[in-house]
């Protein structure tokens, strides 16, 4: 289970480390409490990925500081990526953010993926879009990857994070794992922890995401 978008409130990392399980919280660089959630997640056996900006599709779509874009070159795109994992310390894995133009452009993921494997990270697609080749990419790359099954929070109410909740439930007991990824900026961590005896009664265990890279 990921929380992507983090970095922006202390408090919502605080709602994801109530939870009590093993989970992955993806920081956005070059927010007011990158940093802090970062190391504050570590301190507290959260694991930390760097949730990298990437150009979507929407070139109107604000991505952020820190962002990746296709007509950055190979030496810009690299300087970038290991400047955004300085800024969140700890990380052990990359996952995109946005991304539905980046994650489907060849270069650009080379590019991204030398700096992921240059540092011995793992890489987490979070499919965006169907035309992403990041995933395949790092596999050939021979980077520990998983790709994302189920969007959580799309609609930010109680009952439908429920529904994507035991649709992700649904998939982890047919396939024996899944990849789910919400927001740490919505309802969801509290929503999943209301939600814990059902995954208990199913005994299906949450992990952090790497544990599913392969």
């Amino acid at each position: 289970m990921i929380f992507d978008d983090a970095g922006g409130s202390l408090q919502d990392l605080a709602d994801i480390m109530a939870i009590g399980r093993p989970v992955t919280v993806a920081v956005l660089p070059g927010l007011r409490y990158s940093k802090e959630v970062a190391l504050r997640a570590r301190a507290g056996n959260v694991e930390v990925f760097l949730h990298l900006p990437l150009e979507a599709d929407n070139s109107g779509r604000r991505l952020g500081p820190g962002a990746i874009s296709t007509n950055m070159t190979d030496e810009e795109i690299a300087a970038v990526v290991s400047a955004d994992l300085a800024a969140v310390p700890g990380a052990s894995g990359v996952n995109n953010h946005m991304g539905s133009r980046g994650t489907a452009d060849t270069r650009v993921m080379r590019s991204v993926l030398r700096v992921v494997k240059d540092h011995g990270l793992i890489f987490v697609d979070s499919m965006t879009s169907t035309r992403s080749v990041a995933g395949s990419m790092a596999d050939e790359m021979g980077i520990p990857t998983a790709r994302r099954h189920v969007f959580l929070d799309n609609e930010n109410e109680p009952p439908a994070i429920r529904a994507q909740l035991r649709s992700l439930m649904s998939i982890a007991r047919r396939r024996g794992s899944a990849v789910g990824i919400g927001h740490a900026t919505r309802l969801t961590p509290k929503i999943l922890a209301q939600m814990l005896p059902e995954f208990d009664r199913l005994g299906i265990e949450l992990v952090p995401v790497s544990a599913l890279a392969r």
